[in-house]
């Protein structure tokens, strides 16, 4: 005859699966998914380099490195006022990345502490 598991052994397997799903999801992969759309960004005193850029609608990887300021550490991308990715703390030297799914528009880059903090990222149909 089978023992039925008690109510906090269930709801304990539940909570450590659940944790072990959001840890995978939240893992950062420095490698480009499969057919997406690659844009390298500098952070530099200026702010974001390049200022503007254009990708196709889909998937877009920003791969973004500080080169050498201290004044901006954060590459974010907006949607007016709503941020869709970023990345945060990369001091001098750090990189990171990260990938969006974006239609086609025109976006926001915005690196805050930069002589010009914003730029245009257009996203073709």
């Amino acid at each position: 005859m089978k023992t039925p598991i008690s109510f906090r052994t269930f709801l304990a397997a539940c909570a450590l699966g659940a944790a072990a799903a959001l840890v995978a999801g939240c893992g950062s992969s420095d490698e480009a998914p499969e057919g997406a759309t690659t844009l390298s960004f500098e952070l530099t005193d200026a702010g974001c380099v390049p200022k503007s850029a254009k990708a196709p609608a889909g998937q877009v990887f920003f791969d973004v490195e500080n080169t050498g300021t201290q004044k901006v550490t954060e590459f974010e991308v907006l949607d007016g006022d709503e941020i869709l990715g970023e990345k945060e703390n990369l001091s001098d030297g750090l990189s990171g990345s990260f990938t969006l799914d974006l239609e086609a528009g025109e976006y926001t880059v915005y690196c805050p502490g930069g002589a010009t903090e914003r730029g245009t990222l257009t996203v073709t149909g």
